[in-house]
């Protein structure tokens, strides 16, 4: 009797296993397989965004200085196009001072700061608080050192890129007034 019970239930679990998941449990592996990869992506292209768009305005070079704390720049609030000019990961203080130089000397740049790595994790773990997993995949080293400024009109932000365009130390120069691919790195 015991044993007819058992059979009777093992033949009822299975028929309902096959029902609830016709595939077996290699389709549940695959799906969720599936899925981490589909999150991987979405993380990867949420980093990618963030890096590129997160505008968090906060640190003003000073000659000579380093960063020194700004809440709202002057000019901060003016309408106009972000931009973001991303550092390499081996940039030299010699190329950095030069960028600033050049930026700062330009007329078209205004709002001008500059995030190191450290800010723009801060910022990151802000923006993607809800995204637990994505900021644990990501490291402080990931990020970019930026230059990010403002410019009030489209051909503005060109003639800072050709000017910097020379300079050595710079992987990216991204501006929120473009949809297409930007620049290629220097």
């Amino acid at each position: 009797m015991n044993q007819q019970l058992h059979d009777a239930l093992r033949a009822e679990y299975e028929l309902a296993h096959d029902t609830i998941r016709p595939d077996g449990v290699a389709a549940v592996h695959t799906g969720a397989a599936r899925r981490r990869r589909r999150h991987m992506a979405t993380g990867a292209a949420i980093l990618a965004l963030a890096v590129a768009g997160a505008g968090a305005v906060t640190w003003r070079l000073l000659p000579g200085d380093g960063p020194a704390q700004m809440a709202a720049g002057p000019g901060c609030d003016r309408p106009g196009h972000n931009v973001a000019v991303f550092l390499k990961s081996d940039v030299t203080e010699e190329q950095t001072q030069q960028l600033d130089l050049a930026l700062r000397s330009s007329p078209e740049v205004y709002c001008l700061s500059f995030e190191t790595k450290e800010q723009a994790w801060e910022q990151f773990k802000i923006h993607f608080s809800d995204a637990p997993d994505l900021v644990a995949a990501t490291r402080v080293d990931m990020l970019p050192q930026a230059f990010r400024f403002r410019v009030a009109k489209v051909r503005e932000a060109d003639a800072v890129e050709q000017r910097i365009h020379g300079l050595q130390g710079y992987m990216d120069y991204v501006c929120s007034c473009r949809t297409a691919t930007p620049t290629k790195p220097r």
